[in-house]
C-alpha cells in the first residue's frame, strides 16, 4: 500500500512509477526531499483538494492521487537563496518569524496540497498572521491619503490630508466634509458608509491605539478585533484609549472578535460608565427599519423598535388580522398579519397630506420590462427599481392590473426607454420622471441612494444662455445630495462619455465619468434597463415607431 509522490504527479507503486492523469509518464525519477511516505487510507484522507482516480496500470484498485499544481512548481523554480527546501519547512521558518516579506516569500513558494494536515492547519494560520500585517499595511496607505479626522485639531503636530485645498478665500461652508470618503469609496468599489469606516478604523490605529496597530501588524490580532477595539473607543480620548489597552488586550491573540469585543466594553464602562438616562437614549438610538431582499419575488422588513413601539405595531397588524378572519379565507394568520401591515402602509401613502417628493404626493413603484415580454412575446426577466429581477409573469400582472404601478417600456434593441406611460415627453414633468427612472440611483459611483431622492443635476451648469448647459435628458442626472454638493462646492468634475456607435453586440453604454481634486477618475456605466438584441422584428419596429409618434 506504500507509495511515493512523482515529480509531476505520478504515483510509485511498490518501487515502480505509474502514469500520470494525463496518460504519459512524466520524466524524470522520484523528488525524495519534496515528497512523503504516506500509508494508510487514513493518512491519504488529510490531504485537502486530492483528486480521486483509477489507476491504469492496477484496474481493481483505487488510488487517492495527488496532482501537484504548476502554479507552485514555478515559483520553487525560482526561490532565493537560504530558502528552506521541503514545504514543511518553510512553514515552521515562516510560523517562528515575525510577518514579513521574507516569510511571506516562503509562503507563496509553499505548495498546501504536498502538506500533511498539520502542517496544512498551520500554514493556515501563519497565513491568517500574514493577513493581519498586510492589513495593517493597507490602513497606513488609508490613513496616509485620507489624513487626520477634520473634526480633530492637529494643527500642533503638523499632520494634514495628503490633498491640500487650493481653494483662495474662506472655505465654502456648503462642501461636503471629509469627501476622501467618497474617493476612496470610488476606487475601492465600496459604499460610502463602509469607506468612512475603514478610514475611521486607520485614523483610530494610527492616533489613538499604537498598541492595537503593533498587535495587527505582528500578526497577533486580526483585522475584526481591531475593527471592535476602534468603535469599542470611539468617544475615548488617547490616555482613556491607553488604558483600555493596556487592560483589555492581554488575551486578544487566543480570542475571537466577540470575545474581545466583551473584554473592551468592560474596561470601557469602568473608565467611563454610563449614566442610566444616557443608557437608554443610546437604546432608543439604535431604532430602524431595513429593508432587505430575499429570494424570489420576496423581500423582508425588519424593524428594531422600543418594546413599547414593538407591542403596539404587533398588536396592531394582529387585531388586523383577526378582524378579517373568515370561515372561507384560507390565509394563515401570518398571511393575515403580513396583509394587515400592507393595508396599513398603502393608507398612509393615500394621504394627501404627505410632503412631495420630485413632484409627485405619493412614491409610484415602477416595474422596468422590456417591449417584447409586455406583450408575451418572451419571458424575459424584468425589474422592479430599488429591488432587481423579478418573474416575467408577475411583472406582466403589476404593470396591466394596478393603477398604481406605471409601465416603463424600453426599446428590444438599446434598452433604453420609449415610452413611460404617457405619450408626452417634453413637459418638465415628463422630463423629470424620465430621468429617474433612465438612471434609478445617484450616478456617482457606488452610491446607491434612489432616484426619487436625488436631486436632478445639470452635467454643464445652466446659464441661461447659450453658452451653459441644458435642460435636456442629455445634460441631467440624478445626483444625491451629498455628491450634488461634491460636485458643485468640491471641485470634482463630472462628464458623460457616449458611445460613437453602437457596439458589436448592440450595446451601447453611456459612462458617467469623474474626475476628483486628486487627480483620480472613476467611470460608472448608465445601467440599461434590460439587456439589448442586435435583431428587430417588424412588429417591434412599427409598435416603437407608433410609440416615438
Amino acid at each position: 500500500e506504500g507509495f511515493k509522490l512523482g515529480r509531476h504527479g505520478g504515483i510509485v507503486v511498490g518501487g515502480r512509477e505509474t502514469k500520470s492523469r494525463s496518460g504519459s509518464r512524466p520524466p524524470g525519477g522520484i523528488r525524495d526531499k519534496a515528497s512523503q511516505q504516506l500509508r494508510g487510507s487514513a493518512r491519504l484522507a488529510s490531504l485537502q483538494g486530492s483528486l480521486f482516480h483509477q489507476s491504469r496500470t492496477m484496474p481493481p484498485v483505487k488510488y487517492r492521487t495527488y496532482v501537484r499544481s504548476g502554479w507552485y512548481d514555478a515559483r520553487m523554480s525560482k526561490q532565493p537563496p537560504g530558502t528552506p527546501g521541503r514545504p514543511t519547512s518553510r512553514v515552521s521558518f515562516a510560523a517562528a518569524e515575525l510577518p514579513g516579506i521574507e516569510s511571506l516569500i516562503h509562503l507563496i513558494q509553499t505548495d498546501p496540497y504536498s502538506l500533511p494536515a498539520a502542517k496544512q492547519l498551520e500554514l493556515l494560520t501563519v497565513w491568517e498572521r500574514h493577513s493581519a500585517w498586510l492589513e495593517s499595511l493597507k490602513l497606513d496607505a488609508l490613513e496616509a491619503f485620507a489624513g487626520p479626522d477634520p473634526d480633530v485639531d492637529r494643527a500642533t503636530d503638523g499632520v494634514g490630508p495628503s490633498v491640500p485645498d487650493h481653494t483662495q478665500g474662506e472655505p465654502d461652508v456648503h462642501a461636503v466634509e471629509d469627501a476622501t470618503c467618497d474617493e476612496v469609496a470610488a476606487a475601492l468599489h465600496i459604499s460610502l458608509g463602509a469607506a468612512r469606516h475603514r478610514i475611521a478604523v486607520a485614523r483610530d490605529l494610527a492616533h489613538k491605539l499604537p498598541e492595537t496597530r503593533r498587535l495587527l501588524r505582528n500578526g497577533l490580532c486580526s483585522y475584526a478585533q481591531a475593527m471592535v477595539v476602534s468603535d469599542e473607543c470611539q468617544i475615548l480620548t488617547v490616555e482613556q484609549c491607553a488604558r483600555v489597552e493596556a487592560t483589555a488586550l492581554r488575551r486578544i491573540s487566543v480570542q475571537t472578535p466577540q470575545l474581545t469585543r466583551r473584554s473592551v466594553q468592560r474596561v470601557v464602562t469602568a473608565i467611563c460608565p454610563p449614566r442610566p438616562a444616557d443608557a437608554l437614549e443610546e437604546e432608543f438610538a439604535r431604532r430602524d427599519v431595513t429593508f432587505v431582499r430575499g429570494n424570489g419575488v420576496m423581500a423582508t422588513v425588519y424593524a428594531t423598535l422600543p418594546i413599547p413601539d414593538a407591542m403596539a405595531l404587533w398588536n396592531a397588524v394582529t387585531s388586523l388580522a383577526n378582524r378579517d378572519e373568515r370561515p372561507d379565507d384560507p390565509r394563515t394568520m401570518a398571511h393575515r398579519r403580513a396583509d394587515a401591515l400592507t393595508a396599513m402602509a398603502n393608507s398612509v401613502l393615500d394621504d394627501p397630506d404627505l410632503p412631495v417628493m420630485q413632484g409627485k404626493k405619493r412614491l409610484d413603484t415602477q416595474v422596468v420590462i422590456s417591449l417584447e415580454t409586455l406583450l408575451g412575446a418572451n419571458d424575459d426577466a424584468a425589474e422592479i427599481v430599488g429591488f432587481g429581477p423579478i418573474p416575467a409573469h408577475l411583472a406582466r400582472r403589476l404593470a396591466t392590473e394596478s393603477d398604481t404601478w406605471r409601465r416603463l417600456v424600453t426599446d428590444p434593441v438599446t434598452g433604453h426607454l420609449l415610452d413611460y406611460g404617457t405619450k408626452t415627453y417634453r413637459p418638465p414633468t415628463a422630463l423629470r420622471e424620465y430621468i429617474i427612472a433612465r438612471d434609478r440611483t445617484c450616478q456617482f459611483p457606488g452610491c446607491n441612494t434612489a432616484g426619487w431622492r436625488c436631486d436632478l443635476d445639470h452635467v454643464v451648469p445652466w446659464t441661461g444662455t447659450s453658452e451653459g448647459g441644458q435642460t435636456s435628458a442629455d445634460n441631467l442626472i440624478t445626483l444625491c445630495r451629498r455628491h450634488h454638493r461634491l460636485k458643485t462646492h468640491n471641485r470634482w468634475r463630472v462628464s458623460i462619455l457616449k458611445p460613437d456607435e453602437v457596439g458589436p453586440d448592440g450595446s451601447a453604454e453611456t459612462i458617467v465619468r469623474w474626475a476628483s481634486p486628486s487627480g483620480g477618475v472613476y467611470d460608472r456605466t448608465r445601467t440599461q434597463l434590460h439587456e439589448p438584441r442586435t435583431a428587430v422584428t417588424g412588429m417591434e419596429s412599427k409598435f416603437a415607431a407608433i410609440l416615438a409618434a
